[in-house]
This record gives structure tokens, sequence and C-alpha cells, in this order.
């Protein structure tokens, strides 16, 4: 698959074996269980979404 991109990699090489999926699936399951318990803010963050107060 080539050299990864997103840092997320297990392989020792580097390579990228699919990491960043499971990354991005957890964060988005953060995310929404974080927004629906009332923390809007906490969620845009592990979203990776800027917040400025």
């Amino acid at each position: 698959m080539g050299t990864c991109g997103c840092g997320y990699s297990t392989d020792a090489n580097k390579n990228c074996n699919g990491t960043h999926r499971v990354v991005q699936a957890v964060k988005a399951d953060l995310a929404k269980e974080l927004a629906a318990n009332g923390f809007a803010e906490a969620a845009a963050f592990v979203k990776g979404e800027k917040t400025e107060k």
C-alpha cells in the first residue's frame, strides 16, 4: 500500500495498513457520544475542528 501519510500505521516499516480507518471510526463514535451528552466543544475537538472562544 505504500508509506503511511496519516501517522497512525502500526506497521514496523510505517507502511499503510488501514489503521487510519479504525482511528477515523473511533473518533467519529467519540464525537457522536460527546455531542449527544452535551459536550459539543469536546466533540468538535475530537473531530479536529478548531473552536474559537
